[in-house]
């Protein structure tokens, strides 16, 4: 079974998850990358038992310029539908909604053979009022339905206005998803 980021994203907006958006792929005015660094190509294994209980298959699968999905969805292809960046040591994937001008966006953090994905959950405890904090009360806005604010929050745009401001939304401002292990080359995952 595969993982595609692609259907996480969709899991989150197809079970009422509240989404967070941002304005443009993230890191704002970084370069897009046309490809995977070699180190994170390859078959990675989730070592949390009991994942597919959090929304999450077991393998996934990074190629050179894709994400290799499970077969009854569309892989995710670089430049495509959907698109990588730098920040630091990490890679930030940014996907276009289906509706409207803005991107979700995970970061994934590798550290050897283990790759760890996080994303922005306003379900958080305090996660909104700690990114109100980091990027003032003003570039965060909060959308709910009907644009009636008495209804259930269904959406959260991060507006940061510079990469120094998203470095410390991911720093402070982040959950991890899952974390993965590399297949060694040859074995079986």
């Amino acid at each position: 079974r595969f993982l595609t980021v692609a259907a996480v994203a969709l899991l989150f907006a197809s079970t009422g998850c509240v989404e967070v958006t941002f304005p443009e792929p993230m890191p704002a005015g970084k370069k897009d990358l046309t490809e995977f660094p070699s180190a994170w190509q390859g078959t990675w294994t989730s070592h949390v038992n009991g994942a597919e209980a959090a929304g999450e298959d077991e393998i996934m699968v990074i190629l050179t310029d894709r994400i290799k999905g499970d077969p009854r969805s569309d892989d995710l292809v670089l430049g495509q539908n959907c698109t990588l960046r730098k920040l630091g040591r990490r890679l930030v994937l940014s996907l276009p909604q289906e509706e409207g001008d803005r991107y979700t966006a995970l970061v994934a953090e590798r550290h050897g053979e283990t790759l760890t994905v996080k994303k922005f959950d306003p379900e958080v405890q305090g996660a909104i009022d700690g990114w109100e904090e980091l990027l003032g009360h003003d570039r965060v806005v909060k959308i709910h339905k009907k644009d009636n604010p008495t209804k259930k929050l269904k959406e959260v745009q991060l507006n940061p206005k510079n990469r120094c401001q998203f470095r410390k939304l991911v720093k402070h401002g982040t959950t991890e998803l899952v974390t993965y292990t590399k297949v060694p080359e040859g074995a079986a995952p």
